[in-house]
């Protein structure tokens, strides 16, 4: 079955959408909500934007950004949605309790590119291409909409995002070319780049001195933490933490980065990220997370120093199983 059409003639039934996407967004997940919403509203079609987090700042210039609405920001209206969408979710839970609750007895159409995804929907898209924003850019050109500017920019965000500025190994003929689209169809490729990479405030260069200047690189792995007393320390954010695994990945000789976050109630979180061929997704399941070859990540309760021995010792675990099948 055509699944692009399936999505379309459901889409052709309704009038009124939720669109969510994961907790903690990224490009990924803000780009594919505003795109897919700025399309259908096209076709008549009455959106309401939702995630638990908001909008990160660096994300702001994205035009519609102020429309995606947190829990509390949420319109009476919301009670006559006729259909949910979710984009960028391996599974429902992602979307955080509040969240799921909103969704629930919705007909949901499950868009994403996460090989882990559950899916959890009534209509199901899941293809592990490089971002879903590549996704929705193939369902819009699907059902003959106009790739406007401000969608271009929005789903453009999300392949840069998702790729590393097409640096990591999820990079495609395929996915080039549907940039090259993205970009004939007006995306601002430098407010992207800029906005992403050149915008980052000077709190968060503190929080990455702090980080850096505790980070271990032992048998090809390099890992750091970062901790409360640090963030406060930098006179940093929560916000000013994402994207610091990717600094620790640029390290010479090294196959696999790890960020250790403590988070409150002794839980940490655990992002992953590898190159040469080392699969940080299934490092993360061993832990109940998920995500991307390359890109993982997971939430492992206990003590800082219990959960760096565990997950290290795991790391070592799959990069002698990567080293003995490429031996055979």
């Amino acid at each position: 079955m055509n699944r692009l059409k399936e999505i379309e003639d459901e889409i052709s039934r309704h009038d009124r959408f939720i669109i969510g996407s994961h907790r903690s967004p990224e490009a990924d997940a803000i780009g594919s909500q505003l795109g897919l919403s700025r399309a259908l509203r096209q076709r008549g079609k009455q959106t309401i934007l939702y995630n638990r987090d908001g909008v990160p700042k660096n994300l702001s210039f994205l035009k519609g950004s102020d429309s995606v609405l947190k829990h509390d920001e949420l319109p009476e209206e919301v009670a006559d949605v006729e259909m949910g969408i979710v984009l960028d979710c391996s599974g429902l839970d992602r979307l955080g309790d509040k969240g799921k609750r909103l969704f629930r007895g919705l007909p949901i159409i499950n868009i994403d590119h996460h090989k882990d995804n559950t899916n959890f929907g009534d209509i199901n898209y899941v293809e592990p291409v490089a971002a879903t924003t590549q996704i929705i850019a193939d369902l819009i050109q699907y059902m003959g909409l106009k790739l406007d500017e401000p969608i271009a920019t929005a789903l453009y965000s999300g392949v840069i995002a998702d790729t590393s500025s097409f640096r990591n190994e999820n990079v495609s003929a395929n996915l080039m070319a549907k940039a090259a689209e993205l970009l004939e169809g007006g995306a601002d490729a430098r407010s992207v780049i800029v906005n992403l990479y050149e915008r980052e405030p000077f709190s968060k260069l503190k929080l990455l001195g702090e980080v850096l200047s505790t980070a271990e690189f032992k048998e090809r792995i390099v890992w750091a933490e970062i901790t409360p007393e640090k963030i406060a320390k930098a006179g940093a954010t929560q916000e000013d933490t994402e994207g610091i695994v990717g600094k620790l990945r640029t390290t010479e000789g090294a196959k696999v980065a790890c960020l250790f976050k403590k988070l409150p109630e002794d839980t940490i979180k655990v992002s992953l990220r590898s190159k040469d061929g080392v699969d940080v997704s299934k490092v993360a399941a061993e832990f109940g997370g998920g995500g991307h070859r390359v890109a993982a990540g997971c939430m492992v309760d206990g003590e800082l120093e219990e959960v760096k021995e565990k997950v290290l010792k795991e790391i070592k675990k799959k990069m002698g199983a990567t080293r003995s099948s490429k031996r055979k």
